[in-house]
């Protein structure tokens, strides 16, 4: 995805490069709070003159806050009206939080700043009576910057879904955003990113500041999807964090001031600028008795860490009411009739477009797949079209439809609000694999693939979007092709994985054993390498994956190589069998995956993947112990035996059918000294199992061959 630049004042702060070029080595397990102030100082330190304008405008702001507290009245003034726009930037994983997630978080939102939140009373008597009523609402925009009818939450599939932060010229998850859904203004729309790491921090954000221009969006609200609203993959106890950084938005310090850390003793002698909050070292703990700094702390406030907050306190309601008719950054604007207006807001919105969604788009034969509407606005009539499905129609809000027969399938929606129709239809949006799949014995060389994902013979996981698995014709242990990763140039500490389509065990008797084999070839890149290959299988299309094999960079070689790596020939590559497939997985709709975690290593490289029950073994073996190999196989119309290296006298190749009769010959003569390659059309064949023999120089042997 192409991304654009924007430099602001002519003066550019990190750039989209070099912050793509950091490694992300922030604790995803146990992110820190918030980074609003860190990231904050750094901008600071990059740009000393953003300071200087920052503490003018915070010196003026402060005198017309303390002006406006003087004269405060909570009953003496109305709501404000805030348009909202969420911006969910992912890589197709859990981070890609659903419609309900995000309606959640600015619920929780709504009651934190009208003191209508559920734990409002759990606030403790000393600071009952000064609790604040914000008297903010924030809705969803319903038209984008353009006029046009819009739900106000976009979807970005990129992955700047990392954040490093401190970036008002070129921020890549702002970037991302631009580059496929245009500027969404801040002082239109208060723009939430959410994310899978904004800069290592539950969430972060900038206070109202003159050097941003409001007519762009880089200041928003950055969140980590799991800490956003309290369902879905956050949870309760994380469903004011939205709130502490919506309060960051609109000028309020956290409760012991503009420091980097709570707890510090320091923190004693600054102050957060709000009359009612008492002075305090800060909190990441439920201590509702703290007195830090001389008087009992305010631990309940949702500008602490200690995570059972329940309030702001009137100064802070008072503090926001002021920089929300603040010019400065573009906050005054935001409410305005005809920002309200031109955001579609105020009303309930009029119908204007049909969309939906599926829990998932790929499927095995014979499974189901949940829709749900997505249209908006005022949808009171569904008529669903399922090209292939069971059933083809639907009058249903949120209908389930059964797929049998493999293919690619178009869903169609109409919606009407009683009045005016919409309509959307999605062009191969449900994609069913064949169930039962491949039959066995299974063999994968990768000979007829250009493409890893050809013919739906296997499916891409890329975690961080970089290089990916891929076929390639630079080495082989059999054939000319593997699957190879250009793992040399990843360097995140990411997964990257190749999925097999289905594969049929449903005919293996239970009693009989299961084999998987394939050959491989790494070399590290330094000693100190830390990667893994690892191999799952799962016996239900895919939904869950069961570890079967893990190994490790001193697992797979010794051997270090500073140049991307290549193997030289048969003696590089190394064979691995996995035996520990139990008949639990002896289902028609098996696949594997094959996951490499890199770590700044070399190249990987695997071929020659098979998968046969033990009483096969007598056919299978007696191919991958010889110089022979068939592909591609299964096949359609054309097949080649590959035999290296000569024999002394003539050689037949003859094709048997599976009740032993002869069906053709394929080759009958002496071979070359070099690789031979022998074409033998199958396109008279029937669909079945037949069996290659090959005689000749003392031995026989018999090669499975698999006609689709």
């Amino acid at each position: 995805m192409k991304k654009l630049i924007y430099i602001a004042f002519g003066v550019s702060s990190v750039s989209f490069a070099q912050m793509a070029t950091e490694d992300h080595t922030h604790d995803l397990a146990n992110p820190r709070f918030c980074s609003s102030t860190e990231q904050q100082e750094k901008l600071f330190e990059a740009h000393p003159e953003y300071k200087e304008m920052y503490d003018a405008e915070q010196a003026a702001f402060q005198a017309e806050y303390e002006e406006y507290w003087e004269h405060y009245s909570e009953g003496d003034r109305a709501t404000y009206i805030i348009p909202m726009a969420v911006h969910v930037v992912h890589l197709g994983g859990d981070e890609n939080i659903s419609d309900e997630q995000i309606y959640n978080a600015i619920e929780n939102l709504n009651m934190d700043f009208s003191e209508s939140n559920v734990d409002l009373g759990a606030t403790i008597p000393e600071f009952a009576g000064i609790t604040g009523d914000v008297d903010f609402e924030f809705r969803l925009a319903k038209k984008d910057p353009n006029g046009n009818c819009h739900s106000g939450i976009t979807r970005t599939y990129s992955s700047t879904t990392y954040d490093e932060g401190m970036g008002f010229s070129s921020h890549p998850i702002v970037e991302a955003v631009k580059s496929e859904h245009g500027t969404w203004p801040q002082n239109r729309y208060m723009n939430v990113y959410v994310c899978i790491d904004p800069a290592g921090a539950a969430g972060y954000t900038y206070k109202p500041a003159g050097w941003i221009p409001t007519t762009d969006m880089y200041a928003g609200i950055f969140m980590r999807h799991d800490y956003m609203g309290a369902i879905g993959t956050s949870n309760s106890g994380r469903r004011h964090t939205l709130s502490h950084e919506a309060g960051h938005w609109f000028n309020l310090d956290h409760c012991w001031g503009g420091s980097n850390s709570p707890a510090d003793p320091s923190n004693c002698t600054i102050n957060d600028g709000v009359p009612d909050t008492p002075n305090t070292i800060g909190w990441s703990s439920c201590n509702l008795s703290g007195s830090s700094c001389g008087s009992l702390d305010n631990v309940q406030n949702f500008m602490e860490y200690s995570y059972c907050s329940t309030m702001f306190t009137d100064g802070q309601a008072a503090r926001m009411q002021t920089a929300i008719n603040s010019s400065t950054a573009g906050r005054s604007n935001l409410w305005t009739g005809a920002n309200l207006s031109a955001t579609g807001v105020l009303g309930s919105g009029e119908l204007c477009e049909a969309d939906f969604n599926a829990d998932k788009t790929l499927i095995c034969g014979g499974s189901s797949v949940n829709f749900s509407d997505a249209s908006f606005f005022n949808v009171t009539g569904w008529e669903w079209e399922f090209e292939g499905g069971t059933p083809s129609s639907s009058t249903a809000e949120n209908p389930t439809v059964t797929y049998n027969t493999g293919g690619t399938y178009d869903v169609t929606l109409t919606v009407t609000d009683g009045v005016d129709f919409e309509t959307v239809t999605l062009t191969n949006y449900i994609t069913v694999l064949a169930n039962p799949g491949d039959p066995l014995p299974y063999s994968e060389g990768f000979e007829t693939l250009d493409e890893m994902t050809d013919d739906m013979r296997f499916f891409i996981e890329n975690e961080n979007g970089d290089d990916e698995w891929e076929v390639t014709d630079e080495a082989a242990s059999l054939g000319s092709k593997c699957a190879f990763l250009d793992n040399f140039a990843n360097t995140d500490e990411t997964k990257d994985a190749f999925i097999s389509s289905p594969i049929d065990l449903s005919g293996v008797d239970a009693s009989d054993a299961m084999i998987m084999s394939f050959d491989y070839a790494y070399k590290k890149r330094t000693a100190s390498n830390d990667e893994e290959l690892r191999v799952y299988v799962s016996h239900n299309c895919g939904e869950s994956w069961a570890l079967r094999l893990i190994l490790d960079s001193d697992d797979m070689t010794e051997d270090v190589l500073v140049s991307p790596y290549t193997p030289e020939g048969a003696g590089e590559w190394k064979n691995e069998v996995i035996t520990t497939i139990t008949s639990a997985f002896y289902v028609s709709n098996f696949m594997y995956k094959f996951e490499f975690t890199n770590g700044s290593g070399n190249n990987v490289y695997v071929d020659n993947i098979n998968l046969y029950p033990a009483s096969m073994s007598d056919i299978v073996e007696a191919s991958q112990n010889h110089n022979i190999s068939v592909y591609p196989n299964p096949t359609n119309d054309m097949v080649t035996v590959e035999i290296d290296g000569s024999s002394d006298g003539d050689v037949t190749v003859e094709l048997y059918d599976a009740l032993g009769s002869k069906v053709g010959n394929i080759y009958n003569g002496p071979l070359s000294s070099t690789t031979n390659k022998l074409n033998y059309s199958t396109a008279s064949l029937a669909k079945g199992v037949y069996l290659i023999k090959v005689n000749g120089a003392g031995q026989s042997q018999t090669i499975k061959l698999i006609k689709e």
